[in-house]
């Protein structure tokens, strides 16, 4: 669908709320009955890649249907079925794939008035006695602004709602840092065992624990566990990766990491991100054995089991950090910070004090919800979309253990992770420390989110595996990469793959069209 059917599509989900509102109360009515705007309304909507999530939406749908009179089927889909969405009113899908719908025209642009407060009015009362204004709520100043203003963003145009959220964290063994023997013999080698600000004191604290009984079992520990081996699933090296290098080369005055905005030249050989796959292949050393090939489970397999006293992992696994019945003491960080930034224009760093310290959403930033440009009934896919993600809906849904994400509402990231409950030993003020931070960094990349986002991340996580193994220097590897991401922005067409860069990073002007 092109740009003026976008446009229609979006008129059309105006009207509908607006007419949801009519129908919900008038102002100065008196409530008769039930209102049901949407009575006969049948929505289908299409949850892609993860049959879990969709269940945990099925569940949710019945208040909905209640309210408002409609129907709704959730229809679980692989991502080889994300091309055919015919039929569909609503998508559901990981931010990583907004590129490529809004490159086949599948979404609306969203109004305003989805997310606006209801205005202030003298007859509040009586439209809360006949079910409220679209929009009252939703609360939708309590997503944080990375959520409201980024990740559902295209363009600085809103084509999805935020559904969940994701961040990298650091978890520590507090055992590990909190021994008397263990702090001497660190202050005596001039080590701290703070919770590290930039990366060097990372690798510095996990050379330290390595190879020393830092739990007193009478055996030798590993310092940290990473996931650098290849990762189908999670990609959690490569994330990894751009977060640290997101430190080092996404300088406070620049809007473009990966590639050059206008060219697309990959940037993955500048100094930056050669010095980080370097630092991360230098930690190999401190890790378990064979963490060279570890893959997301491994590295918390290890950790799980007290063989490592560090862990980088997505904030929502935090149920895989320990075995059942074990209360080891946990604590969670963000992740740190570089005393330099990378200047591409002048090819020099220039000084970060205080660290620069840009958080980093992988996967596209987490999970969304988007009206179909071809739905019949864009005003109740809308509607149903803002249920979604309303207070009480998002709150069933955080602690529901089939969604794979965590919330991107502050009350909600407050309460800590959903697990805590069964994690008796994790810092719940950690977890939301860590994730609040994160958020409200004072700079958010959000993770590729052009079309090919996840094949581009694929051929990076084969030179962080590359490079890990020692199968290659890592400026090979990466230069390797840099090879494979041209190959793919020419077979996807480069001026098209320019436009939706500019697009994703929401700081460019461009056509409102990809160029064909």
């Amino acid at each position: 669908m092109g740009r003026q059917g976008d446009r229609a599509a979006a008129v059309a989900l105006a009207v509908g709320l607006i007419a949801a509102a009519s129908g919900c109360g008038q102002r100065g009515s008196t409530a008769t009955g039930p209102v049901e705007p949407y009575r006969g309304v049948a929505l289908r909507v299409a949850v892609l890649g993860d049959p879990g999530l969709a269940e945990a939406i099925d569940d949710r749908r019945g208040e909905w249907e209640r309210s408002r009179g409609g129907s709704v089927s959730i229809d679980a889909r692989t991502e080889a079925e994300a091309d055919d969405l015919d039929g569909v009113d609503l998508v559901v899908f990981p931010g990583d794939r907004l590129g490529a719908l809004i490159d086949r025209g599948a979404l609306a642009p969203l109004p305003d008035s989805l997310v606006a407060p209801p205005e202030p009015d003298d007859d509040r009362d009586a439209d809360a006695d006949a079910g409220g204004l679209p929009g009252e709520e939703l609360a939708y100043d309590q997503v944080a602004e990375p959520y409201r203003e980024q990740v559902s963003k295209y363009g600085g145009e809103r084509v999805a709602l935020p559904l969940g959220g994701a961040a990298l964290v650091l978890v520590y063994r507090a055992s590990a840092l909190e021994g008397e023997a263990i702090r001497a013999e660190a202050e005596a080698g001039g080590v701290s065992l703070d919770v590290p600000e930039t990366w060097e004191q990372l690798d510095a604290l996990a050379r330290f624990l390595d190879g020393k009984d830092w739990d007193g079992d009478g055996q030798a520990e590993s310092g940290i566990a990473l996931a650098l081996g290849g990762d189908e699933v999670d990609r959690l090296g490569a994330e990894t990766f751009l977060a640290r290098a997101s430190a080092l080369g996404l300088h406070r005055d620049d809007f473009s990491f990966l590639f050059d905005p206008d060219s697309m030249a990959p940037r993955l050989t500048s100094p930056p991100f050669v010095e980080s796959l370097e630092a991360l292949v230098s930690l190999v050393d401190s890790g378990p054995e064979g963490m060279a090939g570890f893959d997301a489970e491994a590295a918390r397999s290890a950790f799980r089991s007290g063989e490592a006293a560090l862990l980088i992992d997505r904030a929502d696994r935090a149920s895989t950090w320990l075995e059942p019945d074990d209360e080891a003491e946990l604590g969670v960080a963000r992740l740190p910070g570089s005393p330099k930034m990378f200047e591409t224009l002048r090819n020099a760093y220039d000084e970060a004090d205080p660290p620069n310290r840009p958080g980093y959403l992988p996967g596209g930033g987490g999970w969304l919800v988007g009206v179909s440009a071809s739905s019949a009934a864009p005003g109740a896919a809308g509607d149903f979309a803002r249920y979604l993600i309303e207070p009480e809906t998002a709150s069933r849904l955080r602690i529901d253990p089939r969604v794979p994400t965590i919330p991107v509402r502050t009350p909600l990231i407050g309460q800590g992770p959903a697990q805590a409950r069964d994690l008796p030993g994790l810092s719940s003020r950690d977890w939301s420390d860590a994730v609040s931070k994160t958020f409200l960094a004072d700079r958010v990349l959000v993770g590729l989110r052009i079309p090919g986002a996840r094949e581009y991340l694929a051929d990076l996580a084969r030179a962080v595996a590359s490079a890990s193994s020692g199968e290659e220097a890592p400026g090979d590897a990466l230069e390797a990469a840099a090879g494979a991401w041209d190959a793919r922005t020419d077979g996807l067409g480069r001026d098209r793959q320019a436009w939706h860069y500019q697009r994703s990073l929401n700081a460019f002007s461009t056509a409102d069209t990809p160029p064909r």
